[in-house]
């Protein structure tokens, strides 16, 4: 059953109208989601705001305006950079500004540096070739240091429940830690979140500040068309004895697409600012992962215990980038190579200590 599925899987990517079939399907959803806005901005700019501006409310209909086309653009500005960004790849080379080169520095993290403000991330000079048997690509050696000073040394912390790394098959490459395979993008994606239909983009390393950005400014797009459309409409309502009043379809859409959307999206909203703060991945908040303990092989398994947990601030520095005022702009200033991340040193030497006692017979009672 397993060999049919293969060859099935096989012949599926490799069949040419079928993929370019699917790869034009992709984009419907974000078609779909252009037109929905492209009527929401003619039915309230053309079909609300502009009456207010010819009647005896030109006052209201330009804060209606102004406020509506600021929400417009920050919410149009954060889609397209989560849908044209990159998510970032280990099989793409970007040197990052603000970290050494990845494929020529080791990176040291110690437990002050994490609890600073900054949340940088400092590097020396030193190189470290890792060679298997297949002789794979040079990754990035992460070193922790702890509060002594002494490093501990770590290549891949996330690997198979076998204590091998990670390897993708399709991609020929070993996965750094936090990266999968998208059968979608049809390539492994660097701290993988999921892969969002609405985009027709995976959302990782590169892109996660835009799309969380978009995701706030679409709830609060939702929100405002949804409550400044029924405002009118109530007072409406109330200055008329008449049993039943006539309005603009476009109005009663507005007020219900607009409702609805808010209260989806600001469920949705809590949920990424809570993985944000926590250093989580949708796919890591649902799975189990190995871990291998420092050299000796020693691997666990953990659901709860999140090592890339550094701190509420320093995570949302990860993401979001140091200075305050390009927090809630779509402008990338994030953290990191999308390869190696730091790790809790408090964690990770509670995760040491428990395999140890496993494995002294000594502590066992």
């Amino acid at each position: 059953m397993v060999k049919i599925w293969k060859n099935f899987e096989k012949w599926w990517e490799e069949n040419y109208c079928i993929q370019t079939t699917v790869r034009i399907g992709n984009y419907f959803p974000v078609l779909f989601l252009i037109i929905l806005v492209g009527w929401s901005y003619y039915a309230f700019v053309f079909r609300l705001c502009i009456l207010f501006l010819l009647n005896s409310f030109p006052g209201q209909g330009v804060i209606y305006l102004l406020v509506y086309h600021i929400l417009f653009i920050l919410m149009m500005w954060s889609y397209f950079k989560a849908t044209f960004t990159s998510p970032g790849s280990p099989t793409e080379t970007r040197k990052i500004s603000n970290l050494a080169d990845s494929t020529s520095s080791t990176t040291y993290i110690s437990l002050d540096q994490r609890r600073s403000d900054s949340g940088e991330i400092a590097s020396n000079n030193s190189q470290e070739q890792q060679d298997d048997s297949q002789q794979r690509r040079q990754t990035k050696n992460l070193v922790v240091l702890n509060e002594n000073g002494d490093p501990i040394s770590l290549g891949f912390i996330m690997v198979k429940q076998n204590g091998e790394r990670r390897f993708c098959n399709k991609c020929d490459i070993d996965k750094p830690d936090r990266s999968h395979h998208c059968r979608v993008c049809k390539k492994c994606i660097s701290k993988m979140d999921h892969h969002c239909p609405w985009l027709n983009n995976c959302i990782g390393h590169r892109n996660q500040k835009y799309f969380y950005l978009f995701l706030i400014w679409a709830t609060l797009y939702s929100f405002f068309i949804s409550l400044t459309t029924l405002i009118p409409v109530i007072k409406y309502a109330q200055s008329t004895s008449e049993p039943v009043i006539e309005i603009d379809l476009n109005w009663t859409f507005l007020i219900l697409l607009g409702g609805v959307f808010s209260l989806c999206l600001v469920g949705f909203t809590l949920f990424h600012t809570n993985l944000i703060l926590s250093n989580q991945t949708t796919l890591e908040s649902l799975q189990k992962h190995n871990y291998k303990i420092k050299d000796d092989g020693d691997v666990t398994t953990s659901k709860y215990l999140n090592l890339f947990d550094v701190g509420k601030k320093n995570n949302w520095i990860q993401v979001m980038g140091p200075k305050w005022y390009f927090w809630f702009i779509p402008i990338g200033n994030s953290f990191g190579d999308g390869k190696s991340w730091p790790l809790n040193s408090y964690r990770y030497s509670t995760l040491c200590d428990s395999v140890e006692n496993l494995n002294d017979p000594t502590q066992i009672v």
